[in-house]
């Protein structure tokens, strides 16, 4: 279950952030949201590796390496090409654990 919540922020952070660069959405009178968002992302998957490897789930192995990626990111700077392949980098491997989950694998 936490895997999902995980996956779930990852998601909306990655979505918002998305709609700022193409200028849908502008976040300068709340810029603190995807801050918090991202936080946010960085706890639940820190909690969901932890719960992950006590009970053997499948994705634990493939979602450390998002832990990684979630400490480069704010030093690259934001609306770089860079930053992008990072976050695309994290959706990847959110995906293989998903696609690990629905295996059982």
């Amino acid at each position: 279950m936490i895997f999902y919540a995980a996956t779930l922020l990852f998601l909306a952070n990655f979505a918002l952030g998305v709609l700022v660069q193409f200028g849908i959405v502008d976040t300068k009178p709340f810029r603190w949201l995807h801050h918090a968002l991202f936080f946010a992302v960085f706890a639940s998957a820190g909690l969901a590796v932890l719960i992950g490897f006590a009970q053997g789930a499948p994705y634990r192995w493939v979602l450390v390496p998002v832990l990684g990626l979630y400490l480069i990111l704010p030093r690259v700077r934001a609306g770089t090409p860079g930053h992008a392949a990072l976050a695309l980098a994290a959706m990847v491997l959110y995906a293989a654990g998903f696609a690990r989950t629905i295996q059982g694998v």
